[in-house]
Formats: C-alpha cells, sequence, structure tokens
C-alpha cells in the first residue's frame, strides 16, 4: 500500500475535479484559489490562497481505495483506510468575530474525528482574511489563537498534544480550517532551534500559538514528517527583517535542524509550499530555493504570515527516502 503524497498539478492537467475526487487513493484535493468558500464537491477543499505556480490543485493521496466521503454539522470529510481529511469553513459574517468562530470550527471538527474513531490530528492548515489587521491583542490572528486554544483546552489536548500546523492569511472571504488525522497518536517535535511556540512570551499574544513544529506517524510502516509552517525565527525572535534571501536561509536552516533532530534517517521533502508575503518576491525566491529544491517539489502562494515582519513561511512533507 502506498504511504500518504501531497502532488501538485496544474489545472490544465485534470479534466475534471469529480472524476478525479473518484480515482482509488485520492484522499482530498485542495484548491489552491482565491475562493474560500465550500462547494458542492465533496473532498474539494478551497482554501482562498492561490498559487503563484499556476499549480492551483494539490492532491492529498493514501492508499489504493475510493475514498468514503460525507457532511456533518458542516463538517466535510473524506476516509481511506487510517487517515481521515475533514474541513470547515467560517463565512464572512462569521469572521467579524474570528475568536469565536475558530473555537466553534474547531469544536465541531474535534467532535467529528472523535466521533468517528479517528480521534488524533496530526495535521491542521488554518486559512483566515487579515490576519494582520488590529492593533495589539486585537490582531486577528492572535485572536484566531485565542479561539483554537480555549478549543484544544475544551477538548483536553495538552500543549505536548499539539499537532503540526500552519496558519497563514489571505485576501479573499471567508476561512478554512482542514486537518489530517489517524486512529493512532503521533509524536509532536520541537525544534532546538526555536522557543516552542506554545511557550512564547506575553508579547505575543494572550494566547500562545497552538502546534508543535513537526509531527511524525508512520503510515502504512513508513514513517512520515509533516512539518509545520516555519519562518525565520530563533528562539522565539524575527530575524532578517527586510532581507528576504537571508530570511529564506534561515528557515531552511530551521527546516533542516528540525528533521535532523527527529531523526537520522535520510529523507526527501516533498509537498513544500513557499507562502510569500509579497508577490514580486516571487523570482527571488524561485531563484534561491531552486538550488535546494526541483520545481515540481514546490508550489509559491501569495499569503500574508502571522508576524507582520516575516516575509516567507515555508512547511513540507518529510518521507524516507525509497531504497534502490
Amino acid at each position: 500500500m502506498s504511504t500518504l503524497t501531497q502532488d501538485y498539478l496544474s489545472a490544465d492537467t485534470v479534466d475534471s475535479l469529480a472524476d478525479l475526487l473518484q480515482q482509488p487513493g485520492v484522499l482530498a484535493v485542495v484548491g489552491l484559489v482565491d475562493s474560500c468558500l465550500p462547494t458542492d464537491l465533496k473532498g474539494y477543499i478551497p482554501c482562498g490562497m492561490p498559487s503563484l505556480s499556476a499549480k492551483p490543485l494539490e492532491v492529498i493521496r493514501y492508499g489504493t481505495a475510493v475514498a468514503t466521503r460525507g457532511i456533518t454539522d458542516n463538517c466535510h470529510w473524506s476516509i481511506i483506510d487510517d487517515v481521515l481529511c475533514a474541513a470547515v469553513w467560517m463565512s464572512e459574517d462569521d469572521c467579524q468575530n474570528i475568536e469565536l468562530a475558530t473555537e466553534t470550527s474547531y469544536g465541531r471538527l474535534f467532535q467529528l474525528i472523535q466521533s468517528m474513531g479517528f480521534p488524533y490530528p496530526f495535521r491542521i492548515w488554518n486559512f483566515i482574511p487579515n490576519i494582520n489587521q488590529g492593533e495589539g491583542d486585537r490582531e486577528e490572528y492572535k485572536k484566531f489563537c485565542v479561539g483554537r486554544q480555549r478549543a484544544f483546552h475544551t477538548h483536553h489536548l495538552a500543549p505536548q498534544e499539539y499537532p503540526a500546523a500552519s496558519a497563514l492569511g489571505h485576501h479573499g472571504k471567508g476561512a478554512v480550517v482542514y486537518l489530517l488525522a489517524g486512529r493512532y497518536s503521533g509524536v509532536h517535535h520541537e525544534n532546538p532551534r526555536q522557543q516552542p511556540a506554545y511557550e512564547y512570551p506575553r508579547e505575543y499574544g494572550p494566547s500562545s500559538p497552538s502546534f508543535a513544529r513537526a509531527t511524525s506517524l508512520s503510515l502504512n510502516s513508513k514513517i512520515q514528517i509533516f512539518i509545520s509552517g516555519t519562518a525565520s525565527i530563533i528562539g522565539h525572535d524575527t530575524k532578517a527583517v527586510g532581507d528576504l534571501q537571508e530570511q529564506l536561509k534561515i528557515t531552511l536552516d530551521n527546516i533542516q535542524q528540525l528533521v535532523s533532530h527527529i531523526d537520522q534517517e535520510k529523507r526527501s521533502l516533498s509537498a513544500i509550499r513557499v507562502y510569500l508575503r509579497h508577490p514580486q518576491d516571487l523570482s527571488i525566491a524561485e531563484s534561491f530555493l531552486a538550488k535546494y529544491y526541483l520545481s515540481h517539489q514546490m508550489n509559491f502562494l501569495h499569503a500574508d504570515i502571522c508576524r507582520g515582519q516575516l516575509l516567507v513561511e515555508i512547511e513540507a512533507l518529510a518521507s524516507p527516502v525509497q531504497k534502490e
């Protein structure tokens, strides 16, 4: 059986999303597009985060079965074998109170995964509008963090149980949270170069960000590492303010240190999402990262990063290198 993959596709390679979702092994398709609204197409997750690389589709594949899909309490879900993918959207009106909307949405997701027998989320994505809007504790990202932490507390997740995650801002309407969850717990990891996000000092908001730097999990007998959104942060301090290339270098160093810290197995990175605050930085980022990764491994997206001084954030999936 195949392990989990996240592959990027251009729109012209897909005749029909409905047909794609019926293919064996296709767990979900994430739409890297401007829209952040649910559709009638179960298993399709538009996220409001447009691709700058002309690759607007990410296909999450797992196993060889055709996915079972449904909608429960406004949560869209898909299951193949021992992995569940679920998404919940917040309307434009909901986002007027992002703190409450986040708490409610997470509550729905947690109730769903627990009731369906997949109680262990191992990777979460959060895409919300206007993430840097507001001053001090009234910043949208900080209010989002309060709502997320309340939901975690309600559902009895201790900080050491927080999974890998990314939280970015888009420029459209509405918001989405989607996740991957399993029947068994993964292992959550921190980076020696960085302070755990859930232990950040008060200056970062009334509730610290609730995520691990990575989560590793055995899927079909292979350990895969889901790397959270990673940026130019050492300790808890933002580094290289205003310098994109140096932020890229520090970010890659953080990822390399994290993966090496987790285990010494040789790994390859895929599903590399590069979130750029400024679309005009695309050529610089592409040139820099082309020294390390092939173009098919990467997708560049236009997104606001959780800290106003950060220009880039990168996430990835680290899988064992296939032996000859």
